[in-house]
């Protein structure tokens, strides 16, 4: 826990006063899109405009950001005046007039893409060149929703980000495991290392300090990179429970790296499908003095392999993400071999406002058993199911993008961790527990030439 909170506390001093700087330049004089963040000159055929009652105007970097605050107002009614501009000749018309083009092959500002024309030949000719569908303002309304997207803590979503956009973040993690499973039942590890007067591990915490990024290279592929330093700990009763030791390990872990692609999306903007690769670097140390604690290591020593399929599903104000994958682990030079694994993972959010999302999120992992020198390691392999309650809240727009912070915090439901019996002694992994993480991440999207 200590790693993770100086994390969070380290990203808001490298975060938060380039940002206060930067809204000091020329007094501010650079605006920002309330929404997004996105700088409104870099959007001129783009921009919208809302008029509220009072007289006060607000811009926004296009037509998506200006249906969100539309939404976020109660509707139309709210304001005196909403002006969009034409996307062939810049000029502004009222946005009840014009003529929108949905999902076309272009996102000249931000998702989903809503092109604005002031006559419906305009909007035709566009279609005609780069695909999508005619709509008016009012079902433009009834297709935005409050996010352009939510990302899963611990799933991938199928949702890519648009042709561009970057995404940095840092935060901290903290995991605990303090149970000896037997089967699916629960016992304390120190009544097990008493019954067999043997000895038996405690309880195994990691801290770590994880740096994320990702980048839309085009619409329909993304790339994503992870990083973390570890601090891991291992507990271990020792003569029958009347004494302890404890191993401790830091270093960097491996370090992933991935690539969505998307398959299809359909034209409203609500589902999606995608792939999803991965592969982790071994850049994490494999120790061979800690052989017999897989737990505690760094890294697995060789290249690991994922593959996976993604699907989103958007109703309204709430957001479903469903993955599933297979890793498959190489056997590293020390002829150790970490189990594959399946995955799945479901996850439900929440948007009831473009800056807030809360959710649910539940993953399980069934992983085959570690081997050494072609021989399944004790103690190792078996399913894994967890509940996670999340969280993200855009607190800040500025730099030309937006500030998050995100949390999540859940714990083990289910667990087989393959409980055996080997000339008369009990062996079993740790699990229960908890686990957390708390982050902080800026998203922004680099100008396009549409």
């Amino acid at each position: 826990m200590r790693n993770m909170i100086g994390a969070v506390l380290l990203s808001l001093l490298l975060l938060l006063p380039p940002t206060a700087a930067a809204l000091a330049d020329a007094g501010g004089a650079r605006a920002g899109c309330q929404v997004c963040g996105m700088y409104i000159d870099q959007y001129q055929q783009t921009t919208g405009a809302l008029k509220d009652q009072a007289g006060k105007t607000t811009q926004t970097c296009g037509v998506a950001c200006l249906l969100r605050l539309v939404q976020d107002a109660g509707g139309p009614d709210a304001f005196a005046a909403i002006l969009v501009r034409d996307f062939k000749t810049g000029k502004e018309t009222q946005a009840r007039e014009a003529v929108y083009v949905l999902s076309s092959d272009l996102t000249p500002d931000m998702m989903p893409s809503i092109i604005a024309f002031a006559t419906r030949e305009a909007a035709t000719s566009f279609q005609q060149e780069h695909h999508g569908e005619l709509i008016t303002f009012d079902q433009a309304l009834a297709v935005i929703s409050p996010m352009a997207m939510t990302m899963p803590t611990r799933l991938q979503s199928a949702v890519l980000p648009a042709q561009g956009s970057f995404g940095l973040g840092v935060g901290g993690m903290h995991m605990e495991m303090d149970t000896a499973k037997i089967g699916s039942e629960s016992e304390d590890p120190y009544d097990l290392v008493v019954r067999q007067g043997g000895m038996g591990p405690k309880v195994m915490t990691a801290d770590g300090t994880m740096i994320m990024a990702s980048y839309g290279i085009t619409d329909a592929l993304a790339l994503g990179v992870n990083a973390s330093y570890l601090d891991k700990k291992m507990e271990s009763y020792t003569m029958g429970g009347k004494g302890t030791a404890e191993t401790i390990n830091r270093g960097l872990s491996d370090i992933d790296v991935s690539l969505r692609y998307n398959l299809w999306k359909n034209t409203g903007y609500s589902q999606f499908v995608s792939l999803l690769g991965d592969v982790s670097l071994p850049t994490g140390e494999f120790d061979t003095a800690l052989i017999s604690m897989p737990g505690v290591q760094m890294g697995t020593g060789d290249y690991t392999l994922l593959g996976g399929l993604l699907y989103t599903y958007r109703l309204g104000d709430f957001w479903l993400h469903a993955s599933g994958n297979y890793r498959y682990k190489l056997e590293n030079r020390d002829d150790y071999k970490f189990g594959d694994d399946r995955g799945l993972g479901l996850a439900v959010h929440y948007t009831p406002n473009y800056n807030l999302m809360v959710g649910l999120e539940a993953d399980a992992v069934s992983t085959d058993k570690n081997e050494y020198n072609n021989v399944d390691v004790a103690k190792s392999g078996g399913f894994r199911g967890n509940l996670a309650g999340v969280a993200s809240w855009r607190f800040l727009t500025a730099l030309g993008g937006n500030f998050s912070l995100k949390l999540a915090v859940g714990l083990p439901l289910y667990e087989d961790l393959n409980h055996e019996t080997a000339m008369g002694m009990e062996k079993t992994q740790l699990g229960g527990g908890w686990f957390g993480n708390l982050s902080l991440s800026f998203q922004r999207r680099l100008a396009v030439n549409p």
